[in-house]
Order: structure tokens, then sequence, then C-alpha cells
């Protein structure tokens, strides 16, 4: 489905309902949050301190899921991810009625949850419901130690609370750790989110600030090197360096808890799954990833040689790329194409071959950089 009329609200930007991001479907039925976190990606598309638009019934929806072309069965379904659906009630009965759709449909995706905000004991009792009937249900707590002066209209209280509520009822948690402020990056704060998260998580997801373009000065007030430093708007993720550091050495203080950096790895260990971006034996895979042993055995027992030529001409041709200039570099397991190419037709294609895939650039898609698709991480020292 393309962007909803613009008569539902000229001063709000809208999303495609079902979208592909860099290592799930995106499925938007509701759009727009009453929080205003400070660095939030939708506060420059007029969908902060808004009450959430409902677009589409839930059995409208998974219809527009199961039809879309960007669907496979084998794919990861993150729900409203431009909203929280926590956040009001209403939000909250749409959530608990979309998984029974979703169960009574069999469907087969895994689906994710992302919220910091209070997961109610309704909710808990849904979720429980829908993977006791079958369907893989994770959500993903995303705390990350700020304060409410900047992200505003968040009980902090609450996301603590969520880690013990869902381990006790048994659903699947992964510690969303997002973004990385200076004012978050001490030893002190740092530590206690790491505890929490190690107690009750199955592992972690660390990730940087995400710079958009048009969001680099309002951010840079916040932290005023991300405008002095260059490439912060073309990175993976931003990192003050003592975070970068912190993440980096987690082994010293929980030997046995996994800390990702690539939210794909993230996903398949919670599943008991093996890599299918073509992470495996990559530097983050080698040198950045906190990965279980027996999570390696997994990818390294399922590696697989890169596609044939004429495979990626194909898949590329499906995408609506077939004049894309391209070299398959099966030795490091990579496609490399010589054309800017939309971050999501490059996750999408990562997904289609299980190939690391470099383009020259995004061209007008400007939803951000993913390391998925070959972005680097930028790291800022203190005298930055």
């Amino acid at each position: 489905m393309g962007n909803p009329t613009p008569a539902l609200d000229t001063g709000r930007e809208w999303t495609p309902v079902i979208d592909q991001h860099a290592s799930w479907l995106a499925v938007n039925p509701i759009q727009g949050c009453p929080k205003k976190c400070s660095y939030c990606f939708l506060i420059q598309r007029g969908q902060t301190r808004v009450a959430p638009t409902q677009l589409h019934t839930p059995a409208e929806t998974l219809r527009l899921l199961l039809e879309s072309d960007l669907y496979s069965p084998e794919r990861v379904v993150a729900l409203a991810t431009w909203t929280d659906i926590m956040a009001t009630a209403p939000s909250r009965a749409y959530l608990a009625e979309l998984l029974r759709e979703f169960v009574a449909a069999c469907l087969p995706n895994a689906v994710v949850l992302i919220t910091k905000c209070r997961v109610t004991a309704d909710i808990i009792e849904a979720i429980t419901a829908a993977r006791s009937a079958g369907l893989r249900v994770i959500v993903y707590l995303s705390y990350s130690g700020l304060d409410d002066a900047v992200e505003v209209g968040v009980r902090h209280e609450h996301i603590r609370a969520n880690f013990p509520a869902l381990h006790a009822a048994g659903i699947p948690i992964v510690h969303y750790w997002r973004p990385a402020f200076p004012e978050s990056a001490t030893e002190e704060t740092m530590t206690r989110v790491l505890n929490t998260a190690a107690r009750y998580a199955a592992c972690t997801m660390a990730a940087g600030l995400k710079v958009e373009p048009e969001a680099l000065n309002r951010l840079a007030r916040l932290w005023p090197a991300l405008a002095t430093t260059p490439g912060a708007t073309e990175a993976e993720g931003v990192y003050p360096e003592a975070f970068w550091e912190f993440i980096h050495h987690t082994t010293d203080s929980h030997p046995d808890y996994p800390v990702f950096h690539t939210n794909a790895c993230a996903l398949a260990y919670v599943l008991g799954e093996a890599d299918r971006f073509g992470i495996h034996g990559s530097p983050v895979c080698v040198m950045r990833n906190r990965c279980p042993k027996g999570q390696r055995a997994r990818c390294a027992a399922a590696a697989t040689t890169a596609p044939a030529h004429d495979t990626v001409t194909a898949a590329l041709a499906r995408r609506g790329l077939a004049d894309v200039r391209f070299d398959l570099l099966p030795a490091s397991h990579e496609l490399v194409i010589h054309d800017a190419v939309p971050n999501r037709l490059v996750s999408a294609l990562t997904q289609d071959l299980g190939l690391r895939i470099r383009v020259a650039g995004q061209g007008p898609d400007a939803y951000w950089s993913s390391g998925t698709s070959g972005a680097r991480p930028l790291i800022i020292t203190e005298t930055s």
C-alpha cells in the first residue's frame, strides 16, 4: 500500500502500512505517538504528541501484509514502528485483536513488538495466549538510561518493571539499547542498564544514535559534537566513545550474556535460527557481536555458497533493478551495486539473497542508513 491520503492530516507525514526495514517487515496500521522523545525520527514527520491514528482494521492489515510483494513467511514482522502501541488503551486493544487475527490465520512469521511504555497485564495475557497458539511473539524493550527530559512523556519505572513482568510470563525479551548519548554514557548508568537487561532479557541489541539530515540541527542541541563531526548523517549509528567501549566489553561483567550490534543476529539468536543476512564471518560478526558459541556453530553449519550470477540478476530484476551495475564477490559473500538504491530495496535484497550488500548511496530515500546494508558506525571522542 502507498501512503494514506493526506486528507487524514496534512501536517503529518504517513509511511506505507507495509514496508521493508533493515531486518524486518514493518507493519504500521497505527501511526502517530503521544510521546515526544527528543531524538525521535517521527518529530520531523509531525507524528509526535498526536493521537495515534488507526488506518486499517486488524483484518485489513493482515490482508495487506499477506498480499504485499515484500511478504514471505520466513521474514520477521515488526508491528507499529511509527507509534508506541502500548501508549494508549485503543492501541493496546487494537494489538490484542491483531494478534488474534494472526493466530486465526496461522501466521508463520515471528512478530516483534517494540515499546518503552508499560506492558499492561491484559497485553501480557494476550501475548501469552498468542504464543501458546503458536505465534512467535518477541518484545523489544527500549531502555537506554536516558531521563524524562530527553524521553518526554516516558515513565522509566514502567520500562524497568516490564523486564521482570515479561520474564515471569515466559515472553522472550530483547533489550533494545538505543539511542546512545553522552548524557547516558556514564559508567553508573550503563552498568545499571546492563545489569537489568542481563538479569531478564535473552540478549541486548545495542545501537547508536540515528541522525537523519533533517534532524541534525535539532539533535546537535542535545549533542553539539554532531554538528562538527563529519559523517554523522551517513553513519549506521553515532556513538559516544565511552558507550562504544562499554558495550564492547560487556563480557567483563556478564561473560555469558549475548550483546549484538546487528539486529538480524539478535533475532536469529532469539528465534533459534541461523544468519540469513550474510553477516556470519563478517568483521561485525567476528569482532563486535558477543555471540554464544552455540549460535556461531549454528550459523557456520547453515552457511552456504554465494548465489550464482544469474540468480542475483533475476533477484535484482524482481525488485525493479534490472539496469543497475554490480559485482558479485563470492569470497566475501558480498554484492556491490554501483548505483544508488533505496534502503528498503537494499534491505529486501539482503534477505532475498542472503548477501551483504554495498551500494553507491540511497538516492532520494533518506530513511536512515543501515549497518545491514553496509553503513559504518561513527564514534565521537570526548574531545570532539
